[in-house]
């Protein structure tokens, strides 16, 4: 994993990035929900700023990572899968996304998504528009970072009661703003 880290933050010239690539090889435990939150959120600004093959290798880091039925701990590797899932499925590789989703929808529960639609829609919408509004220049990064993550997550792995194009289109927005941090 140390070498990983290294090797992006060598490579990846962006603060967000060596923000993160700094508290990983500083501390990571896999039993930690905020060092996993670190790994989870370091794969996603992969992705925000194109570098998926590295994104998918941070994935993989928890990849192997059993479900013990803390879900704090779980919703890491739910997320880093499912976007590891959706660069896969973004280049044809299905097999390998419906193995990642078959696993991840394993520790699910579908009925319960219906307690997260408003939170997505309005919650989430008007956090995003309050950080604007009262800071300006930060881009309301944490909270566009949230959406695109949970986006990720409802999209590939399926059955949630928003249309997929929704889900798509508030990626999109999201990076295209976000990719412009430095």
């Amino acid at each position: 994993m140390e070498e990983l880290i290294k090797l992006i933050q060598n490579e990846i010239d962006k603060k967000k990035v060596q923000s993160l690539c700094k508290k990983i090889l500083k501390k990571c435990s896999f039993n930690s929900e905020r060092d996993l939150g670190n790994i989870t959120d370091l794969a996603t600004w992969l992705y925000i700023y194109g570098e998926e093959d590295k994104a998918v290798k941070v994935c993989e880091l928890l990849e192997n990572m059993e479900f013990t039925g803390n879900y704090n701990l779980w919703d890491a590797v739910d997320m880093t899968q499912c976007l590891k899932a959706r660069i896969g499925r973004l280049r044809g590789l299905w097999e390998e996304h419906d193995r990642i989703i078959n696993r991840v929808n394993e520790h699910r529960n579908p009925e319960l998504y219906g307690n997260n639609l408003s939170w997505y829609r309005q919650t989430l919408k008007e956090n995003i528009k309050e950080d604007e509004t009262f800071s300006p220049r930060s881009h309301a990064y944490g909270w566009r970072l949230v959406e695109i993550q949970y986006a990720i997550q409802y999209l590939e792995a399926g059955g949630f009661p928003i249309p997929d194009e929704e889900f798509e289109k508030d990626i999109q927005a999201d990076i295209d703003i976000l990719k412009q941090m430095k």
